[in-house]
């Protein structure tokens, strides 16, 4: 398949094993290389302590939970495996995307934005986000704006807006430091994710363009390598923007012959194999599918017949 192949070029490091220290900034590797129900979070030391998407690592969130007063948190976007242990700080401000503020004090919001409209979903994920992720509507809770700064001593945060993979989904930039946190503009071999009804892919290729122009000496990612030089950076934003086009070129490729949508989540297209539970990920592959086909659609590539959806002839 083209993208297994282009994925052979892209091979990022390790992810990191132990916390990393950019002057008053810390990473906290998550568990499992900062993959999914995990990321990589940040700590900040100013003159307050502040944390970002605390889902890393409970034993070490745990400790400065006991041992500093943590004052704020920032969340990068509603997604669950960025707040796995929010409940750690529950005197902690909690920052979040105001246009996705919803997802963060009711299941209604966050089936909203996901997409979830199937009861047997709904049900699955809202018994999933309690258990495993200890969802709680957050009442403390203040929302940030694009463009927004925040000040603790010898560090300025910066609202970076980075939407696609949600509408919300930010970047935060810290100029004393000169660092970007791309939070999941993860510059993974997978490719950019953009499998929630509010995710849109054409806000996110102006996303991947615009950070290709942002010049920081140092960027973090929540999930996997974790830290990225500028030109490795660069190497992984131009990748994700290729994935993205051989996305479409390989929907053209197997819609030479009509398919419908249900026979393309069958193909494995974005996944590459089954996965389970099937009807979560059957879920996703549609949704990143779908934004493809209305596309290629709107652009002329493509037409439907009663057979399903097919690559029109030029």
């Amino acid at each position: 398949m083209i993208i297994r192949e282009m994925a052979k070029t892209f091979t990022p490091g390790p992810p990191p094993e132990e916390i990393l220290t950019f002057g008053p900034i810390k990473l906290i590797p998550g568990r499992k290389g900062g993959r999914y129900p995990y990321c990589h979070s940040l700590v900040l030391e100013g003159e307050e302590t502040w944390v970002v998407d605390p889902s890393s690592d409970k034993r070490a969130l745990g400790q400065l939970a006991r041992t500093r007063r943590v004052t704020r948190v920032f969340l990068s976007h509603f997604h669950e495996d960025h707040q796995k242990y929010n409940y750690l700080f529950p005197e902690a401000q909690f920052f979040a995307p105001v246009a996705e503020l919803a997802a963060f004090t009711s299941f209604a919001g966050i089936f909203a934005l996901a997409g979830v409209d199937s009861p047997q979903f709904q049900e699955y994920l809202q018994e999933t986000l309690i258990k495993e992720f200890h969802f709680r509507p957050l009442a403390n809770l203040q929302p940030y704006s694009p463009g927004e700064r925040f000040h603790s001593g010898a560090i300025t945060l910066e609202i970076l807006p980075a939407p696609g993979h949600t509408p919300g989904h930010s970047c935060f930039y810290f100029p004393g430091q000169d660092l970007l946190y791309l939070a999941d503009v993860d510059l993974t071999p997978f490719g950019p994710w953009y499998g929630d009804g509010a995710s849109d892919l054409e806000d996110y290729e102006d996303t991947l363009a615009g950070l290709q122009q942002f010049p920081a000496r140092t960027f973090l990612t929540a999930h996997e390598q974790g830290v990225f030089t500028y030109e490795e950076a660069q190497a992984g934003l131009a990748y994700f923007l290729k994935v993205i086009a051989a996305r479409d070129q390989q929907l053209l490729e197997v819609l030479k012959t009509p398919k419908t949508l249900p026979q393309l989540v069958e193909r494995r297209l974005i996944y590459g194999r089954p996965r389970d539970p099937a009807f979560v990920y059957d879920h996703m592959e549609a949704q990143m599918l779908k934004k493809h086909l209305e596309r290629l659609l709107k652009r002329g590539m493509m037409a439907t017949t009663p057979e399903g959806y097919w690559t029109r002839e030029r």
